[in-house]
This record gives C-alpha cells, structure tokens and sequence, in this order.
C-alpha cells in the first residue's frame, strides 16, 4: 500500500483541493487528510470533495479540537459520506495564546473514541461499512531487547488495524523496531505504515528534522542532498530507493508520503521506486 498526504493548508476552495487529488489519484491507494493548521479547510468537506472524484481519503480525527459528541457526529457524517478509513489520535497541544482564543478539548481520549467505533461495527444494526479501518500513530525508537509493545497492544486491541509512523530516513531503525513488532506477533493484528518524503532540499531536510515530531533524518542524507547537483532529483531519487528498501522489511505493509516540496514529487517517487505496478 502506498499513501500520500494532501496539503489541506495549500487547498482554500474546491479546485485546488482537487487539483491535487487528481496529481497523487494515478500513483496512490489513497490520500490522507491531516489537518495540520488550524486555518484549513476540514478534513470531511476534503473528504467529501476527493470522494467525488474516485480517491479514498482517510480522515485524521483528533481530540484536540471536539468534544466526544462532535467527533461521534463528524465520524457518522464521515462514513455516511462514504468514507472508510479513519486516524484517531489526540492532537499536538496547542500554546495558550489570548491572541488565538483557542482551547484545548481532550474530552475524550484516542483509545476511547477507537473503542466506540469498534462498538459501532461490531453492532448488527450499525450502518458502517464491516471492514472500517482505524488507523492509530506511533514513534520509531531503538527498543531493548525485552520490550512488550504494550501501548500498540492496546490500540489494537481498542480497534486499530493500521499503525502510521512519523517520517523516517534511517530503515536501520526501522529494520530494528520492526524485528520486535514481527516477534510480537502484532503484524498478525495490525497493518504497520511508514513514512517518508522526497525533500526538494538540504534546508527541509533540517528543518524536517528539527521541528516535525519523531522525524528522523540522518546526517548522511543531508549530506546527500547538499552534494546534488539538482537537489529535487536527488530528493525523488532517495525517497525512491528507501520505498524499494521498505518493501523488503518483515512486517512493514506499506508507506505513506509527506509532501515538502512540490507535490509533483510524490507520483515521480513513486513510479521510481518501481513499487507499485
């Protein structure tokens, strides 16, 4: 499975959304709607938009911004909409600010809310399509050798079916975190996504390494990406070869990619790697 992610902050009306559902809809399995600013278009008109158009969107929910009633009500309008894939985690925390006036939520957490999706399939009378899937998020770290995935065991076992991870350039602890996911025998329960981007630059690189939670980005290909002669190609090039590496690591089901650059980047990176048929 190959995923992408749409820049809700670059789509202020209906064609430019569209316009870049109909760049990634050639290269992709679907599409996910973070929302990401907090002066975006929502993730189901997004949804509702980009379902019309033959993508399939997986919308981020969060605890962050709704109260437990308004995320039962945006869940409900989302897969009567047709929408079949969901992300449910608790948000970053947004700074208290007088300028903003904005609160956080947290009325409800993220194995709470998965919990009552579960129920709801699980309910004879309920409308939602069987095979909803529940996508939760998780870091990539170096475990010691007696660690029990405990907080992905309970989001399993609340109704997640797919995992997605944070950007990450170095596959050695990709490789090393996964050998403990596969030992686990969670990979018999769970889908488990990675995360990478071609980056059009050096600069991003850093910058993606600095300030974007979890991300990993190896000195090396910084490096690489200051040698290159045409950073963009470059940037495609190894987002490329780590989708083929990917593909060869035991319990990974597939990757999902940031855009940083021009989002023309993602398809090109795609039909690289030679992935995807």
């Amino acid at each position: 499975m190959v995923t992408a992610q749409v820049n809700l902050a670059e789509a202020p009306d209906a064609e430019s959304l569209l316009r870049q559902g109909e760049i990634l809809r050639p290269a992709i399995d679907a599409v996910h709607l973070a929302e990401t600013r907090q002066e975006c278009m929502s993730g189901i008109a997004a949804a509702a938009l980009l379902l019309q158009q033959g993508v399939d969107p997986i919308l981020h929910m969060n605890c962050r911004d709704r109260n437990r009633i308004a995320m039962q009500r945006d869940f409900i309008g989302a897969a009567a909409l047709g929408v079949t894939s969901v992300m449910v985690m608790r948000g970053k925390r947004i700074a208290k600010s007088k300028e903003l006036g904005v609160h956080n939520v947290f009325d409800t957490t993220a194995l709470q809310f998965m919990t009552y999706i579960q129920n709801l399939n699980q309910d004879e009378d309920s409308s939602i399509v069987s095979d909803f899937r529940v996508g939760a998020n998780a870091e990539l770290f170096a475990p010691d050798a007696d660690w029990t995935p405990e907080n992905l065991i309970r989001k399993c076992d609340a109704g997640a079916n797919f995992v997605q991870f944070p950007i990450c350039f170095d596959l050695d602890i990709t490789r090393n975190y996964m050998s403990h996911i596969v030992a686990s025998k969670l990979t018999h329960r769970v889908n488990f996504i990675m995360a990478l981007s071609p980056l059009p630059s050096a600069n991003m690189g850093r910058w993606v390494r600095d300030n974007v939670k979890g991300a990993k980005v190896p000195e090396r290909v910084i490096k690489r990406m200051e040698r290159a002669s045409d950073p963009e190609s470059e940037g495609i090039e190894i987002c490329a070869e780590l989708l083929r590496e990917l593909s060869t690591i035991p319990g990974v089901s597939g990757a999902n990619l940031v855009p940083m650059g021009k989002l023309e980047m993602i398809p090109a990176a795609i039909e690289a790697s030679g992935v995807r048929p």
